[in-house]
């Protein structure tokens, strides 16, 4: 019996949703009342943090993210996704807030996460104010272009058999 699954919208989620499903072999139909990646996704920034995740279930999440978008972008090309993995940089505005930023990026290192203690913020960022007094970096936050990654995730998965119906639908999808 083959499997059949029906994602209802093209941006990132949905275009995502349907690259793996199709990829793991099932009966894919995409639908989206108007183009691929217009809706929300055209609007988000992108960002694939970990900077700013407690260790817990979300950070275990984003840390699952990380790694598929990783493999997205070598299977279809990081230039396919504008994927960059450039890093990003969390700053103390004080002394006082360095010691509790330090803290959190202690909890997260020990859930998995590369962490940079930086004394010399200025020196990657030379146009932070001259008191910060030193911050976090991590190097494996990236970013992708949402609308181009959608568009690229969906045409892998239409290659891979997923159907692609765009605009309204008013009955029974096949």
């Amino acid at each position: 019996m083959t499997r059949k699954v029906v994602v209802v919208g093209a941006g990132v989620v949905g275009a995502a949703c349907a690259f793996h499903a199709a990829s793991a072999g099932l009966d894919v139909t995409v639908t989206d009342r108007g183009p691929v990646g217009a809706g929300t996704t055209s609007r988000g920034e992108g960002n694939v943090l970990l900077s700013d995740k407690a260790p817990g279930p979300e950070l275990a999440l984003a840390r699952l993210s990380r790694t598929l978008w990783d493999e997205a972008g070598q299977e279809l090309g990081p230039d396919t996704l504008e994927l960059e993995a450039k890093g990003g940089l969390v700053v103390a505005s004080g002394v006082e807030n360095l010691a509790a930023l330090q803290e959190f990026a202690a909890r997260q290192e020990t859930a998995g996460v590369r962490v940079e203690r930086v004394d010399r913020v200025r020196d990657l960022e030379p146009h932070l104010a001259p008191d910060i007094p030193g911050g976090v970096h991590y190097p494996q936050d990236a970013q992708v272009q949402p609308v181009l990654a959608a568009a690229a995730l969906l045409r892998a998965a239409v290659g891979r058999g997923a159907r692609f119906h765009p605009g309204e639908v008013a009955g029974a999808v096949t």
